[in-house]
C-alpha cells in the first residue's frame, strides 16, 4: 500500500501544477495597457458639461432682478452652491450606510457539489496497515446544502457605533461649508447687484463724458499748440482732463464686468440681456452694529463655519482615539443559523446551529503606540488651528466692523459732495447760459458731478458688500430657510427679505422704483 502511495505522488503533483499553469497564462492574459482620453472623448464630455451647465429648470428672467430675486437665484442655481448641497447629500448618505454597518449581518449561503463517482475511502492503522479491505463512503456523490446565518460581532459592532459618529459630523462638517459657501455668496451677490445698478445708471454717462472730455483736451491741445490765451491755464485744464479721462476709464472698466459677475453668480449664460431695479440709495439701519466688539467677536467663536468645523473635526479625532482603543481587543462574533444538507447518509438534514468564534488580531498591539500616536499629533494640529482661527477671526470681526462704519461715513461725504457738485454744475450752466460764464468752467463742473455721481454709486455698492461682510464675518446664517433643492424662488426670496429687513437694509424693492441723476 505503501508504494502506492509513492506511485501517486507524481500524478498528484501534476494535477496541483496545472491549474496553476492556467492561472498564470489567465493573468498574463488580464493585463492592463492604460490608453488616455482621445481627443474625441473630451469633445463630448465637454458637450456634456456645457449643455447641462444651465439647467433647463431654471426659471427664465422676465422682468427686472431685483436685490433679493438675485440673491434667491444665486442660491438657487449657483454651481458652487450645488456643489456644497451634493456634497451634504453624500455626507448625509454615508452617515446612513454607516448605522446600518451596526447592524448584525444575516448570510444565505447555498452549495451544490457532484462528482462521476462515489467519494469511497478506506483507513490505515498507526502501523500502516489497512484498517478494512473494504472502501466506505458517508456522502452522496452529489448533493446540495445550504444555510441562513446570523451573525452579531460585538467588535465590529462597537468600531461601526464610532465610524457612524464620525460620519454624522461629517455631515455637519458638510453643512457648515455650505453656509460659509451662502455666506460668501450673499456679499458677492450684494456687492455684484449694486455695482451692476451703477453700471447701468452711469455707463451711457461714461461714454458721453470720455467723448466730452476727449473735445475738451483736444481744445485745450489746440489752445497749447497755438499760443491762445494763457498757455499756463491751458497746459492746467489739460491736465484736468487727463485727470478726468484716466478716471472715468477706470471706473469704466470696473463697472463694465458688474453685469457679467451678477449673470455668472446667478448661473445665467453670459450674454443673456437682463436688467436690474434701480431702487434708491437706502440708509442701513445695523442694530448689529451697536453691539461691542467683545461680544460681536465671542458670537463669531460660536457661529463662525470654520470654527465649527474645526470643533467638529475635533469630536471626529476623539472618536478616533476610542476607535484605535478598540482595535486591539479581540474580536467575539457569536452566530445562530438554520441549515439543510441532501446528503442522504445524513440522520439528520435539517438542523439549527450556534455558537461563538473568538479571534484576536496579536499585532494589533504592537500597531496601537503609532496609532495612537497619530491620533494624539492630529488633536494637537487641530487644536493649534482652532487657536490660529480665534485670532484670525477676532481680526476679522474688528476690520469688518471698522470698514463698515467708515463706508458708512465715505457714503455721507460722497452723496453730499455729487449734491454739491450737482448744485455747482446748475449753477454754472444758468451762468453760461446767462451770458456771463465760460463753456469750458461748466463743462469742468459737469465732468465733476458726473464723477461725483459716480463715485457715490460705488462707494454705496462696496458699502452694501461691507454690510453683508458684517455678518458674514460673526457667522450669522445669510440664510435661516430649508434648501432641500425643491423651495420655489419666491420662497426664497421672501425668506431673504424677511430676514434682512430684520437686520436694517430698508431697501426698496419696487421695481417701478427708480433713482435720478441730474447730469445736464
Amino acid at each position: 500500500m505503501a508504494q502506492k502511495n509513492t506511485s501517486m505522488k507524481p500524478l498528484r503533483q501534476s494535477l496541483a501544477l496545472g491549474p496553476l499553469g492556467m492561472m498564470l497564462l489567465v493573468v498574463s492574459g488580464c493585463s492592463i495597457n492604460p490608453q488616455p482620453l482621445t481627443q474625441a472623448e473630451m469633445d463630448e464630455f465637454a458637450a456634456d458639461k456645457q449643455s447641462r451647465m444651465i439647467s433647463d429648470e431654471q426659471v427664465p428672467v422676465t422682468q427686472s432682478i431685483d436685490l433679493y430675486e438675485a440673491i434667491a437665484r444665486a442660491l438657487k442655481y449657483n454651481l458652487d452652491h450645488r456643489l456644497e448641497v451634493a456634497d451634504r447629500r453624500l455626507r448625509n448618505a454615508e452617515f446612513e450606510e454607516a448605522e446600518v454597518d451596526m447592524l448584525p449581518e444575516l448570510v444565505a449561503k447555498a452549495n451544490w457539489s457532484d462528482r462521476n463517482n462515489d467519494p469511497f475511502s478506506t483507513s490505515i492503522t498507526e502501523e500502516g496497515s489497512l484498517e478494512n479491505s473494504l472502501a466506505s463512503t458517508s456522502a452522496d456523490p452529489g448533493s446540495t446544502s445550504g444555510s441562513l446565518e446570523l451573525t452579531w460581532d460585538i467588535l465590529d459592532f462597537g468600531l461601526s457605533y464610532y465610524r457612524a459618529k464620525q460620519a454624522g459630523d461629517k455631515f455637519f462638517i458638510a453643512e457648515e461649508q455650505r453656509r460659509s459657501t451662502v455666506n460668501r455668496l450673499l456679499e458677492d451677490v450684494r456687492t455684484a447687484y449694486w455695482r451692476t445698478v451703477a453700471a447701468e445708471r452711469h455707463l451711457d454717462e461714461l461714454k458721453r463724458l470720455e467723448r466730452r472730455t476727449q473735445n475738451a483736451l483736444e481744445a485745450a491741445r489746440q489752445q497749447v499748440r497755438q499760443g491762445e490765451g494763457g498757455r499756463l491755464e491751458a497746459l492746467r485744464y489739460q491736465r484736468e482732463m487727463l485727470d478726468t479721462l484716466k478716471t472715468a476709464k477706470e471706473l469704466r472698466r470696473d463697472l463694465f464686468v458688474a453685469k457679467n459677475q451678477l449673470a455668472a453668480l446667478m448661473n445665467l449664460p453670459q450674454g443673456q440681456e437682463f436688467s436690474v431695479v434701480m431702487p434708491r440709495h437706502p440708509e442701513l439701519q445695523t442694530p448689529i452694529t451697536t453691539l461691542s466688539p467683545e461680544a460681536m467677536t465671542e458670537a463669531a467663536l460660536r457661529n463662525r463655519p470654520e470654527m465649527r468645523e474645526v470643533a467638529y473635526r475635533l469630536r471626529i479625532n476623539k472618536q478616533e482615539e476610542k476607535a484605535t482603543v478598540l482595535e486591539m481587543l479581540p474580536s467575539i462574533r457569536g452566530y445562530l443559523g438554520a441549515n439543510f444538507d441532501t446528503n442522504d447518509f445524513l440522520v439528520n438534514q435539517n438542523w439549527t446551529g450556534w455558537g461563538a468564534r473568538v479571534s484576536w488580531d496579536l499585532m494589533s498591539l504592537a500597531q496601537y503606540p503609532a496609532r495612537q500616536q497619530a491620533v494624539e499629533y492630529q488633536g494637537k494640529l487641530l487644536d493649534a488651528r482652532a487657536l490660529a482661527l480665534t485670532q484670525s477671526i477676532a481680526t476679522q470681526v474688528y476690520v469688518a466692523h471698522k470698514r463698515f462704519t467708515s463706508l458708512q461715513d465715505e457714503v455721507e461725504i460722497a452723496e453730499e459732495y455729487h449734491e454739491t457738485s450737482q448744485r455747482i454744475f446748475a449753477q454754472a450752466r444758468n451762468e453760461y447760459e446767462a451770458g456771463f460764464g465760460s463753456q469750458r468752467e461748466m463743462v469742468r463742473e459737469q465732468l465733476k458731478a458726473i464723477l461725483a455721481s459716480l463715485r457715490f454709486d460705488a462707494t454705496y455698492a462696496e458699502m452694501q458688500g461691507a454690510f453683508a461682510n458684517v455678518h458674514a464675518a460673526m457667522g450669522l446664517n445669510a440664510y435661516d430657510g430649508e434648501m432641500s433643492g425643491q423651495e420655489s424662488l419666491k420662497e426664497i426670496e421672501a425668506a431673504l427679505r424677511d430676514l434682512w429687513r430684520e437686520r436694517g437694509d430698508m431697501v426698496q424693492t419696487s421695481r417701478s422704483t427708480s433713482a435720478t441723476r441730474v447730469t445736464g
